[in-house]
């Protein structure tokens, strides 16, 4: 495997990872919905062994993952990627360029099922058919998952949101005050408002832990409108509460039949190691997998804690 390093990180990615990725990437458009267009990439491996798809989280975009795909290229996996609906290039349902709104969390759920009967399956040549989500893309795959257990053969989830952390205030008190901020036109307002991007680095206030790879992926943002989305709106927040709640109800959960390697990050502060563990704990074939110490996004830490974790989950891939 050619893992980058730190020392030189911007260099390597643009020399080394980015030439690789491109050179095996096509994109396309997949419309579920007359109107509401879906963007994708397809990354084809030289030797694929197995087919993964990949669903980012809360207000990333699937080029955020170039050197994610660039591992997984090389371990031998095709990769599919998409913005989720009010992403990146696809669809947006509010006028501000820098808030996520989506109808129905559902509608996530739905978009990926679509894309994966209609675009990947018929180009896996029989493949076996992985799923790995990030945070929100966690939850949108566990949703789909229990909704369709024959879909994927086995499932990654990385920092899942399966709960979300809003301090001391409970769930319920935020989804009341989502309701009566929501009724009935404001549910496209911005939780907090925002009419700008913000230029200026944070890296201490990022869910990353490594200092290198939030750079270089907040230069991309930066110089890409598409990318950037900053925060909910009411209509979101509402309706990500509310597919908490699904992911990790003891019904929903009990429909699960395939293996999940659930990889925790042990200092993550945007969604609840709690509710991970009850999840972990219900589901029979799911492995729960603790990364002590790290934020909230485990693909962007440094190398000694980054390359166990691909390690971990090619390993489990590969079984």
């Amino acid at each position: 495997m050619d893992w980058i390093y730190e020392e030189h990180y911007e260099q390597d990615m643009q020399e080394r990872a980015v030439p690789y990725v491109m050179a095996r990437m096509t994109s396309g458009w997949d419309e579920r919905v007359e109107g509401q267009k879906i963007y994708y990439e397809y990354y084809h491996a030289d030797n694929p062994r197995a087919v993964i798809v990949l669903q980012h989280g809360f207000t990333e975009s699937v080029r955020k993952y170039t050197e994610s795909v660039y591992y997984m290229l090389q371990a031998g996996f095709d990769v599919w990627g998409m913005d989720a609906r009010g992403h990146g290039k696809s669809c947006r349902h509010t006028d501000n360029p820098y808030v996520v709104h989506v109808l129905h969390f559902e509608d996530y759920v739905q978009d990926l099922v679509h894309l994966t009967e209609t675009k990947v399956k018929p180009a896996s040549r029989g493949l076996p058919l992985y799923i790995y989500g990030h945070s929100m893309g966690g939850c949108i795959s566990t949703l789909t998952i229990q909704e369709h257990p024959d879909l994927f053969e086995k499932a990654v989830l990385s920092s899942p949101m399966l709960g979300l952390s809003f301090g001391a205030l409970p769930p319920s008190v935020v989804y009341s005050a989502g309701f009566v901020m929501g009724i009935p036109s404001h549910r496209r307002n911005p939780l907090s408002p925002v009419t700008s991007f913000q230029t200026e680095p944070d890296f201490e206030g990022s869910c990353d832990s490594s200092l290198c790879r939030y750079l270089y992926y907040h230069q991309r943002r930066v110089k890409d409108p598409q990318l950037q989305t900053s925060t909910s709106s009411i209509g979101w927040g509402m309706e990500a509460i509310h597919a908490c709640r699904r992911a990790v109800k003891k019904a929903n959960t009990d429909k699960i039949r395939i293996p999940v390697l659930l990889m925790q990050a042990g200092n993550d502060t945007v969604v609840k190691n709690e509710s991970q563990n009850l999840f972990a704990s219900q589901v029979k074939t799911c492995q729960l997998s603790v990364v002590p110490g790290m934020k909230h996004e485990l693909f962007m830490t440094d190398s000694p804690v980054l390359i166990p974790y691909w390690e971990k989950i090619f390993s489990f891939l590969n079984a």
